[in-house]
């Protein structure tokens, strides 16, 4: 649908920004029941290299392959359910994020996806764009409708008081069961999207890292309603392109300008401060990430936010 409206770079940033927000709703469904997860970048690999596998070796459609890499990562997150219902708090961060480290090891040393060389030649989909979109629209759609729902009303007492929703005769094991499937589906669809797009991924493109920023995008967009995953994840995105663009607008500076001290000084701090390809670049991403957290430690979205945008409307929603 986008293709020759885009150039090839605009269209990879809103792939992976895309895939990004999908990413953050898989750690968001689990959430909403009070379960934090560092899982989701290996729940993402499993989606990925079963998508991969079905579409290289087997010559699949890609359509197909989605489909089988979103179901193989839901079947593989309620097999590491069951013992995550029995733990909580810091313990479910450590089994979540030994998965993740076992999800990497396997395929590093797994020839059949090519082991430490990676997983080379993976057909590329030209549509990617389009099913980005499409499945950021659904996942909308389908919180949107929970969070109104009696079962999304449910995922909010568990999380709020698990004691509390089960002596109400919620049905919690269920309930977090299925948030953490749910999740781990949708982070399957997300690494079947970047698999197909990368067109190349090894056993660190899916690692602990990745875990974390997921986190990050639910965090920092808020986590209390919907709308926060795809705020967090579309702004910490575009965090690096404009630090990327400040640092081209450095450039057209007049070099008069810079000749004398101090703006000389100032000048080589700040061109190198925002190199792109710099590693001092995330100094200036974490500064960003601390001062949002101080300013706003709930989150950019959070339903007073919303209520105050929108009051009539939304107590009618949610009264």
């Amino acid at each position: 649908m986008f293709e020759g409206l885009l150039d090839g770079y605009t269209r990879s940033l809103l792939i992976f920004a895309g895939i990004n927000v999908i990413a953050a709703y898989s750690f968001y469904a689990p959430f909403k029941t009070g379960q934090v997860s560092l899982g989701q970048a290996g729940f993402m690999a499993v989606g990925a290299y079963t998508a991969a596998i079905l579409t290289q070796k087997f010559g699949m459609p890609f359509a197909v392959a989605l489909v089988a890499g979103g179901a193989v990562a839901g079947v593989v997150g309620v097999a590491v359910g069951f013992p995550a219902l029995r733990i909580k708090g810091i313990y479910l961060l450590l089994l979540t994020l030994g998965f993740a480290e076992i999800v990497s090891v396997i395929v590093l040393s797994w020839d059949y996806v090519g082991g430490a060389q990676g997983f080379r030649k993976i057909p590329f989909n030209r549509y990617t764009l389009d099913y980005v979109i499409v499945i950021i629209l659904v996942l909308l759609m389908l919180f949107a409708r929970l969070e109104r729902s009696s079962l999304g009303r449910a995922m909010d007492s568990i999380h709020q008081d698990e004691t509390a929703a089960e002596a109400m005769g919620i049905d919690v094991v269920r309930i977090k069961l299925l948030a953490f499937g749910l999740g781990a589906v949708i982070a399957g669809l997300a690494g079947a999207l970047y698999a197909h797009h990368a067109t190349y991924m090894d056993s660190t493109t899916f690692n602990v890292m990745m875990g974390i920023e997921i986190l990050m995008f639910v965090v920092v967009g808020g986590g209390s309603t919907f709308l926060g995953p795809l705020v967090g994840a579309a702004v910490l995105n575009m965090i690096p392109e404009i630090l990327r663009a400040l640092r081209d607008w450095l450039e057209l500076v007049p070099v008069a300008w810079t000749n004398f001290f101090p703006m000389n000084r100032v000048y080589d701090f700040l061109h190198d401060f925002l190199d792109f390809e710099n590693a001092k670049r995330l100094i200036a991403y974490g500064i960003i990430l601390i001062i949002m957290m101080i300013v706003r430690p709930d989150g950019l979205v959070t339903r007073d936010s919303l209520r105050r945008l929108a009051p009539a409307r939304w107590k009618a929603k949610h009264a």
